[in-house]
């Protein structure tokens, strides 16, 4: 017998809100996980549409056999700013208390970067309002502050574009070639989520590491494996690896879902 991290109640009450907003907002697919990001324990993980494994034949669209959360790959957007935040926080080139002036727009060499309302916040715009406004412009001004090649060795650190390793088949690894460009703005658009694509589950293990302590953890669904002769083999995972300080990031903790 295999016994699986995932908890009844937990994957109920994700079920659930998946089937809502699945109706909410009349999508072709919706995901989710819930992860324990000091651990990477998988509590809940479901995709819809869904199968029942008992009636494989009554399935028409192959499609469904995937679990989208370790083997689809999409640009994350605006959830992925508070990864670069933790960046720029991390290496010391802002700190909570740094300000700078929103204008609204941004040209990166004729390519022109606006915040999603196109409106600026003006002078003194604080770091935390980045993240609770959900500001463009301000993620380009913390990349600026990094340095494209530093930013993007943070994103690698935080696992982009790199598998997992979770137990389960069929793990893709993303496309994450802007991270390599000397292009600025690929950079810049890489901060808020634009121009990379990463699979779900890379997405909430790196946003596990801005709440346990700056560490990436690795995600798993199986817990123990009881024998036959009824014993029994926990499995080990290998240690968290640090890849964050962990002194400044938590201070956003509080702001990852914008």
């Amino acid at each position: 017998d295999v016994v699986l991290t995932i908890d009844a109640e937990v994957e109920r009450a994700l079920h659930s809100a998946l089937v809502e907003t699945k109706k909410q907002w009349n999508s072709e697919t919706i995901g989710g996980i819930i992860m324990d990001p000091q651990t990477g324990a998988i509590l809940a993980m479901e995709t819809l549409p869904s199968f029942d494994p008992n009636n494989y034949s009554l399935v028409k669209d192959p499609s469904q056999f995937i679990n989208q959360n370790v083997s689809g790959v999409y640009e994350m957007g605006s959830i992925i700013k508070p990864l670069t935040m933790a960046s720029a926080l991390d290496s010391g080139a802002v700190t909570e208390d740094t300000t700078y002036n929103d204008t609204g727009f941004r040209d990166l060499n004729g390519y022109k970067v606006k915040n999603f309302d196109s409106k600026p916040r003006g002078p003194g715009t604080t770091m935390q309002t980045i993240l609770d406004k959900s500001i463009n412009v301000g993620i380009v001004f913390l990349v600026e502050q990094l340095g494209a090649k530093r930013f993007q060795d943070y994103f690698k650190k935080f696992g982009l574009g790199d598998e997992t390793g979770i137990d389960l088949p069929g793990e893709a690894s993303g496309l994450t070639k802007n991270l390599d460009s000397p292009v600025f703005v690929d950079s810049a658009t890489a901060g808020f989520g634009q121009g990379i694509a990463v699979t779900p589950i890379q997405t909430i293990r790196a946003l596990a590491a801005l709440g346990n302590g700056g560490k990436l953890v690795n995600p798993h669904v199986v817990d123990t494996i009881i024998y036959q002769n009824g014993t029994t083999k926990k499995i080990a995972q290998d240690p968290p690896l640090q890849i964050l300080q962990g002194t400044q990031v938590n201070v956003f903790h509080e702001c990852w879902c914008m």
